[in-house]
């Protein structure tokens, strides 16, 4: 995951893709690829492939909006605010105010918002390709962060839910580094390339869902150590995605969206069968989740991805 993240509209993988990928699935002993990205693969060994199919037919799911960008990076909902939403894409960050019916430049473009964080009610994050920015009004002016990292080139960025100073993000070519002050100093706790991040409140911990070297994983140690979690049944197109709590995991597969309700030790299919590559979930609201996939279409659900209504 060392090269340029550049989310340009796909097709999806072609059936015989998808059906090869599932006999290798179900062979114990061959290694399954794990993330799709430019940049190759990252595989997992032996996994134990821990899938189930929801029975019934698959519901149809209706875009909202069609956002017209170059890429697909990021997307976050505002804290205590369902209906207010960010989007990050190559050229800077998209907002929407009616729950991704229509959506608006923010303040800030020309700026690589490949990861969107928010922490509290009014600080914002950004980081990306040599960019990370910051703001503490809400997005109406945005300031560069004073850091110690070695470098900036940050393909991932994720934050504590309880506790906004302390975040994680992935270097290129250092590693996976922790701050506990907001992101002025950091500490490397994992060398290796780390695709994405997700966290949640485990008890007074933070567990973070990663995908690193050895495949999808967990921490439950600030990324000290690490533990595997089941393979999602498809390749990773978009990341993971987690509840504040811990109650639902997604991941966003290049055969459609799946949920996990026992934190990644088992994953479903949902009424989503394209390929996102930006999700978010809304704090407190562990069944509202809304995602972007690779024609730049938005979409959002109620019900943990069971359907995807019209606005």
């Amino acid at each position: 995951m060392t090269g340029r993240r550049k989310r340009k509209a796909s097709a999806p993988l072609p059936r015989a893709a998808r059906q090869r990928l599932s006999r290798q699935a179900s062979r114990p002993g061959l290694p399954i690829p794990l993330l799709v990205g430019i940049g190759g693969l990252i595989t997992a060994g032996v996994v134990a492939v821990l899938f189930l199919r929801t029975g019934g037919a698959a519901t149809e799911a209706n875009a909202w909006a069609t956002l017209n960008t170059a890429d697909v990076h990021a997307l976050a909902f505002a804290p205590g605010e369902p209906a207010h939403l960010y989007f990050g894409h190559h050229n800077g960050l998209l907002e929407s105010r009616d729950g991704g019916r229509t959506w608006q430049p923010s303040a800030l473009s020309g700026a690589d918002a490949m990861n969107v964080r928010i922490g509290g009610t009014d600080r914002i994050q950004i980081a990306g390709h040599d960019v990370y920015l910051e703001s503490t009004d809400g997005g109406a002016s945005w300031q560069p962060v004073p850091n110690d990292l070695p470098g900036l080139d940050l393909h991932a960025y994720a934050v504590a839910p309880a506790d906004p100073d302390h975040a994680w993000t992935f270097a290129v070519g250092f590693g996976l580094f922790q701050t506990r002050d907001a992101g002025r100093h950091w500490e490397l706790r994992q060398s290796g390339n780390w695709g994405y991040l997700a966290t949640y409140s485990s008890g007074d911990k933070t567990a973070i869902v990663a995908v690193g070297p050895e495949g999808l994983v967990r921490s439950v140690d600030d990324g000290a150590t690490w533990q595997p979690l089941a393979y999602p049944g498809a390749p990773l197109a978009g990341g993971v995605a987690a509840a504040d709590d811990g109650s639902v995991l997604y991941a966003a597969t290049s055969d459609g969206l799946r949920r996990s309700s026992d934190q990644g030790q088992s994953w479903q299919e949902t009424g989503f069968e394209g390929v996102a590559l930006a999700m978010a979930v809304a704090p407190g609201r562990p069944m509202t989740m809304a995602l972007v996939d690779d024609a730049t279409r938005f979409y959002r659900s109620e019900d943990g991805g069971v359907s995807w209504p019209r606005p």
